[in-house]
């Protein structure tokens, strides 16, 4: 929660001894050393601890179980199993690079480029590539993704797919690799459970929000026609 070393119940490794921490040891044996009940306001008056201790006073947890919040006196702090804001790139060579990405791309290396941008892990790079490639590509291109690779295109597919105005694209994506790669995923399913989860997310927040506009559209077409009917008995 904190690494104010100035709080009490700080474990510092520096005042570590072989019968544990030395903070602890000057207290042992002492009358004050006395075990209160939990939930307990009421200390000994005569107590000597005047550190003050860290107060959670709320946790969350992200539903994917990767990442979690809590809220203390010394702010609000994010804890994450995930590196993605660090530059993680798989198996990299001289010859990957953001320019061999660019020049695959015009000259229509859908694939090859799609592969380097994922050993490369540059967000950006990715989103561009997969943006890029046309729509009757899709197949070919999701083909040639090693199995390496297949967790972090489902992440950036997913990510792509929530703030994108091209909705049936990314679906396409969604389907082509869950078709092609769907055994591969199934058997191991632990390692792309995350994965999975995100892209369920952004599929389901872009169906909420067509279904909100569609229904929006039906009651205006209905209003527009009911309107007709009634000007058309008028005359």
């Amino acid at each position: 929660m904190c690494r104010n070393f100035i709080f009490d119940l700080q474990l510092n490794s520096k005042n570590l001894a072989d019968g544990g921490p030395i903070d602890e040891m000057e207290y042992s044996g002492d009358e004050a050393d006395n075990n209160h009940l939990p939930g307990a306001k009421r200390r000994d008056d005569g107590s000597r601890k005047s550190r003050v201790e860290v107060l959670t006073m709320q946790v969350a947890f992200s539903s994917t179980g990767r990442e979690w919040a809590t809220v203390s006196n010394e702010g609000l702090h994010v804890y994450s199993l995930d590196d993605d804001m660090i530059f993680d790139p798989i198996l990299l060579t001289e010859a990957v690079t953001p320019g061999a990405v660019q020049s695959n791309l015009r000259s229509g290396q859908y694939g090859t480029a799609l592969v380097m941008s994922l050993h490369l892990n540059e967000f950006a790079l990715i989103r561009q590539v997969i943006e890029d490639t046309p729509y009757g590509s899709i197949p070919h291109v999701v083909r040639s993704v090693g199995p390496e690779h297949l967790e972090r295109l489902l992440q950036c597919v997913s990510k792509c797919m929530a703030d994108s105005p091209h909705v049936e694209f990314y679906v396409q994506w969604c389907l082509e690799l869950l078709q092609t790669h769907g055994m591969h995923m199934e058997k191991h399913r632990g390692s792309f459970m995350r994965a999975f989860r995100a892209m369920h997310k952004s599929v389901q927040t872009r169906h909420d929000e067509l279904k909100s506009v569609s229904d929006n559209n039906r009651y205006t077409l209905d209003f527009m026609e009911d309107q007709t009917k009634l000007l058309l008995s008028a005359d």
